[in-house]
């Protein structure tokens, strides 16, 4: 009802997503012993888990020769000296990919990567072909400026704890333009401000995301996010699975055919008082006639509204004739539990009004 696993699903989970960290960090060791089996079992149904990831132990930087500058470039701050190298990233429903573009150097790059990378990266890898460009052709002596539409990615270079080995590789690449004698600065641009190089990148940086990856994935290693949502997704699979494989909860499973992650944002926002009605109402564990005489407290089943079959909440929301009025002016005529449900409001209204319950 409020998508949450199992408890047996959920230390599976944090067990898988404890051994991926491990072999990131090249501690993982397979022993002769169930346990140590979880990433070989996992990796059968989601094989990119065993896939390189960006994620490195933390490392510390304090002595950057480059400068970052957070604040929006504008043509006030250019100079004629500067040669202005512009980066981007793209992410589409095909994939990722990075551009740069440069009039002072005459750099077109257009670099797709996989559908397992994220937009971030794509913003990085921007950075980095751009001090690899430089490089490339030997640019000593030069004020040069960077500039990117990508706050995060400038805040990650920045800050002084990396975590990210694509993180890593760009603060040397740049480090790497500093020692050729060049004065380096990299900074924010807006994205979309009509600026002709940033416009140009953008335009690099899709066509690299619409642009089929050749080879294996991923291109590059792969985020420690996307692991773990991957991680979180196996876990719904199975927790969907042990739900519709069931044989008890008959009433709760026939309401809830389903998990359903909006349904369960929207009981989680309830008080207390009224998600135990819906539980109650949900299972059929409430103060519903069937159940009170299957614990003794009644004398009869028989529904208290219309005495022509037994209570139970299936009975009351979707047939009850003595309540039908009640029915009509919260649900009006719900064709199914599953309808009844999807509107939590509404249902609490009814249950309300029949005072059956205690709000």
């Amino acid at each position: 009802m409020l998508d949450l696993p199992p408890l047996h699903l959920f230390v599976r989970q944090e067990a898988l997503a404890t051994a991926v960290r491990l072999k990131t960090q090249n501690l993982w060791r397979m022993l002769p012993t169930a346990h140590s089996k979880i990433l070989t079992m996992a990796a059968e149904k989601e094989s990119s888990l065993l896939a390189i990831s960006d994620k490195i132990p933390k490392q510390f930087i304090f002595d950057k020769k480059y400068k970052i500058q957070l604040r929006e470039y504008t043509s006030e701050h250019n100079s004629v000296e500067d040669l202005l190298i512009f980066t981007d990233g793209s992410k589409t429903g095909n994939g990722t990919g990075a551009g740069v573009f440069s009039e002072d150097l005459n750099i077109n790059i257009s670099h797709p990567l996989g559908p397992h990378n994220t937009v971030f990266q794509a913003e990085c890898l921007g950075l980095l072909l751009a001090a690899s460009a430089i490089i490339k052709r030997n640019v000593t002596n030069y004020s040069i400026r960077i500039l990117s539409d990508s706050k995060a990615a400038l805040m990650a270079i920045k800050s002084h704890e990396i975590t990210s080995g694509l993180t890593l590789e760009c603060h040397l690449a740049l480090t790497k333009v500093c020692d050729l004698g060049n004065s380096l600065v990299l900074q924010w641009i807006k994205g979309h401000s009509n600026s002709r190089g940033n416009d140009a990148a953008d335009i690099l940086a899709r066509r690299a995301s619409e642009t089929p990856v050749m080879g294996p994935f991923p291109i590059i290693p792969i985020p420690a996010s996307w692991t773990r949502m991957m991680i979180t997704q196996l876990t719904s699979t199975a927790q969907r699975a042990e739900w519709s494989s069931r044989s008890d909860c008959k009433q709760a499973r026939e309401a809830l055919p389903d998990i359903d992650s909006r349904l369960a944002r929207r009981l989680l926002n309830l008080r207390r008082v009224q998600l135990r009605v819906i539980t109650g109402t949900l299972t059929g564990h409430g103060p519903f006639n069937k159940h009170l005489f299957n614990l003794g407290i009644t004398d009869s089943p028989l529904c208290r509204a219309c005495m022509a079959t037994e209570e139970t909440a299936a009975h009351v929301i979707m047939e009850c004739k003595g309540v039908a009025e009640y029915r009509a002016r919260h649900l009006g005529s719900p064709g199914s539990l599953p309808e009844a449900f999807g509107s939590p409001h509404k249902l609490l209204g009814f249950m309300e009004e029949l005072g059956w319950f205690q709000f």
